[in-house]
């Protein structure tokens, strides 16, 4: 049996984790971005206008998500850390960032694939920390210590130094 613990985020990490989707918001061209578990529930946006339906499209995805770790299987894959969907208008892409949190991108025709591919990769990795437990143990309540802080804030600048 896997026991999977409760995502808990305090106010740094959540403030660390709206700044990261925002900048990636920008410099990707997205239009919008949200942050969403595994189950299905949204943790955070970030969106030049209000999604409608946040909620609908946060359960929808995961769904879509939790189908395609069992295409992986089915393909003796030991995951799919991507899915993306390509419409007339709008396209959908969504990374996984760790294996309770998923990063939910909708951004337009006019908007490059691979320049949402690349920034969403390195925001990935600098998302990954927030999110992941080293510890080992079942304590639910990530903290970020004043050194962590500084060098997330270092890797986001870094990150997105290119394109200033």
């Amino acid at each position: 049996m896997v026991r999977r613990r409760g995502l808990v985020i305090n106010d740094r990490q959540m403030q660390l984790v709206d700044d990261i989707l925002d900048k990636l918001r920008q410099v990707s061209g997205s239009r919008f971005i949200a942050l969403v578990s595994t189950s299905g529930q949204p943790i955070t946006t970030s969106s030049v206008e209000a999604h409608p339906d946040t909620l609908s499209l946060a359960s929808l995805a995961a769904s879509s998500f939790a189908a395609t770790q069992q295409l992986a299987e089915v393909l003796h894959e030991r995951e799919f850390t991507l899915l993306f969907h390509e419409g007339r208008e709008s396209n959908l892409h969504v990374a996984q960032v760790t294996d309770q949190v998923l990063l939910v991108i909708t951004f337009g025709r006019e908007t490059q694939v691979g320049k949402v591919r690349l920034y969403t990769n390195r925001a990935v990795e600098v998302l990954r920390p927030v999110f992941d437990s080293n510890d080992g143990d079942d304590q639910t309540n990530l903290m970020i210590d004043d050194d962590y802080s500084l060098l997330a804030d270092e890797a986001i600048d870094d990150l997105f130094a290119d394109m200033e």
